[in-house]
């Protein structure tokens, strides 16, 4: 019997692990394509412009927030999918900013689509992707285009919060269908060599859980994950300011010996921690030690930079 639970929590942290390690899993790193609400695969027509919306804090929750209103610097830039031989497939670039309210909203002419990324949690997929082997990209989310607010699965949004088990019966038919023959498209592009690389320039920004009460000693979890997505040039993180003054020093500990870098320490205090991100985006992959100095919290965790 341990034995048997031993085996089973080692599998659970693989799967953990797993989930870690591949970017594409994570819905805000996802790339999405919009295609015409038809029976058959046709890229989405005429001019519309595509928003990524965020909103909130994770410590501050409030609902979902409808109807959306729009800024410039939310709009996004779409980016070919294929060569100029296949139809004209375009996809939002990943953004990496988690944020608690998370929507993608389209806009042609007076139709606007809005779909709700934070309603619903892990629902159970009715169509599986295709397999993907290591250093693959993985096809974006194909969502056919209709006024209204809707969820990732196609199917209509009337609330804010969806369980698993709701989200297991949300799956839109269509949106099914026209998976299903765009990923029949990817593959056979992927084999021929047609699929654009989707590396854009646009930035990411991600918060850092550290862990509260470091110097207690029963603080036993002290690792923090960081994932860059392969999608995004420049990625910016924000760390936690505890009390009026937090100091933190990172000690690299890069997994590739020729990838070495001095220490960086980072001051920040109440008067400039609202607008402060620092760019990692050059920082090596490894497991580095952080020191943290501050009159609520300290001690030392791992940055696990991936």
């Amino acid at each position: 019997m341990r034995h048997f639970l031993l085996i089973t929590v080692l599998l659970a942290l693989f799967e953990v692990r797993a989930q870690r390690m591949d970017p594409d899993q994570n819905p805000y790193w996802t790339r999405y394509t919009f295609v015409e609400d038809s029976s058959s695969l046709v890229p989405l027509s005429g001019e519309y412009s595509v928003y990524y919306v965020q909103r909130g804090y994770w410590w501050n929750y409030v609902p979902l927030h409808y109807p959306v209103i729009l800024s410039a610097e939310d709009e996004v830039r779409k980016r070919p999918l294929f060569d100029a031989t296949l139809p004209p497939f375009s996809a939002t670039p990943a953004r990496g900013k988690d944020a608690p309210d998370v929507k993608v909203v389209v806009v042609r002419r007076l139709d606007t689509m809005v779909v709700e990324l934070s309603a619903i949690h892990a629902p159970m997929p009715a169509y599986e992707r295709p397999t993907i082997r290591e250093g693959e990209r993985r096809p974006p989310v194909v969502i056919p285009f209709r006024s209204g607010r809707f969820l990732p699965t196609g199917s209509r949004c009337d609330k804010d919060y969806y369980s698993v088990e709701e989200g297991i019966k949300t799956v839109d038919a269509r949106t099914t269908e026209l998976t299903e023959q765009f990923d029949v498209l990817w593959a056979k592009a992927m084999k021929n060599d047609q699929v654009i690389t989707q590396r854009n320039t646009d930035t990411c920004h991600q918060q850092v859980q550290v862990p509260a009460d470091l110097d207690l000693p029963e603080t036993k979890y002290r690792d923090v994950w960081l994932m860059r997505s392969p999608y995004c040039g420049t990625h910016f993180v924000h760390f936690p300011l505890w009390g009026a003054q937090t100091a933190y020093t990172i000690t690299f500990d890069p997994h590739q010996s020729d990838q070495q870098k001095e220490p960086v320490t980072l001051h920040t205090d109440s008067r400039d921690d609202v607008n402060y991100w620092l760019d990692i985006s050059d920082w090596p992959v490894g497991d580095h030690q952080v020191s943290l100095m501050s009159c609520m919290n300290g001690g030392t965790f791992i940055l696990k930079l991936r």
